[in-house]
């Protein structure tokens, strides 16, 4: 049993190990933003495929972290390359010709999420009831995730209006 002042501690430390990550994390996005800048200043490289390239290169960085649990599997691998793939084909779609907005974490995200749950849906095994409840509710995520991934893509398509 832990005493009164060892949860104290422990929660003191939980606090302030989130308020450096928190501050860890505002200086990333502030150095980030200054490096893009700069690109865009000095190189001609715009800050939206700047930003863009770090939002696919963060869901990237996912995908292989929930695919390092999974090491002595084939379906980890394959999710990542077609991830891949998805990302860089959104570079060539109309998403490049509409400005930079908070929301394009989710062009990259949805689609990566999608093929993950694909992925191990398809390579879950069954063998009793318990894993094929499982499965089920892999597949029933991914159908969320897809319909979502749709919805968000479809965005693109939608032509910007006029202000009036």
């Amino acid at each position: 049993m832990v005493s009164p002042e060892g949860q104290e501690k422990a929660s003191e430390l939980g606090w302030k190990s989130r308020l450096r990550r928190g501050c860890l994390a505002l200086l990333g996005i502030i150095a980030f933003d200054a490096f893009a800048i700069t690109l865009e200043n000095e190189v001609g490289i715009p800050f939206k495929t700047t930003y863009r390239i770090a939002c696919a290169i963060a869901c990237l960085i996912f995908v292989a972290k929930i695919g390092s649990d999974f090491r002595e599997q084939q379906w980890p691998r394959i999710a990542f390359m077609m991830a891949l793939l998805i990302n860089v084909g959104i570079f060539f779609s109309p998403l490049a010709h509409l400005p930079a907005s908070k929301g394009d974490l989710l062009f990259f995200g949805a689609p990566d999420a999608a093929i993950m749950l694909a992925a191990r849906a398809v390579t879950y095994p069954v063998t009793d009831v318990h894993q094929r409840a499982v499965r089920q509710q892999l597949i029933f995520g991914l159908i969320l995730a897809v319909a979502l991934c749709a919805i968000i893509i479809s965005i693109m398509f939608i032509p910007s209006g006029n202000a009036h």
